[in-house]
Parts: C-alpha cells; structure tokens; sequence
C-alpha cells in the first residue's frame, strides 16, 4: 500500500477590501485581509488546516499589521466587521 502524506504552508485571501487612509505611508488605499496557514495533505488533498493567522496588507503601500485572530474569524465567516 502506498500511503501520501505532506504537509505545507498556505495563504488564502478572504476576499475583504475596506478603503482606508495607511498609517504607514499616509495615502488612501484599502484594507486587503487574508490568512496563513499549515494544513495537513493526503494524496494532494488538504484535510486539515491549523495555526491559522490573520493579516491586513495595504494596497497603496503593502504594509502588512496582523488582525486580531476574532476579528479575522468573523471576516472568513463572511460577518460584516469594520476593522
């Protein structure tokens, strides 16, 4: 029997844009939210994902600050959460 198992990193973007002015650089641009990840793989498939992390990136500048790990699990669940 030939068993294939592997395990990887990930990032995933959630798909949440907000128009922001950046602390960083002071433009306007918007909020860009994803998350990283370690999922576990069975023959390519990801079965299970965990140490998951939350991020903002800036489009003007792409500063990136991390999001607190509630807000960034309402934002996967597709809640409506002002950042």
């Amino acid at each position: 029997m030939f068993l294939m198992i592997g395990m990887t990193n990930g990032q995933k973007d959630l798909g949440y844009h907000q128009p922001a002015a950046c602390g960083a650089c002071g433009r306007y641009g918007a909020y860009e939210v994803f998350m990283t990840f370690t999922q576990l793989l069975l023959f390519f498939i990801p079965v299970f994902r965990w140490n998951k992390q939350y991020f903002v990136r800036m489009s003007c500048c792409g500063a990136v600050y991390s999001l607190d790990p509630e807000v960034g699990r309402m934002i996967e669940r597709g809640q409506q959460v002002e950042i």
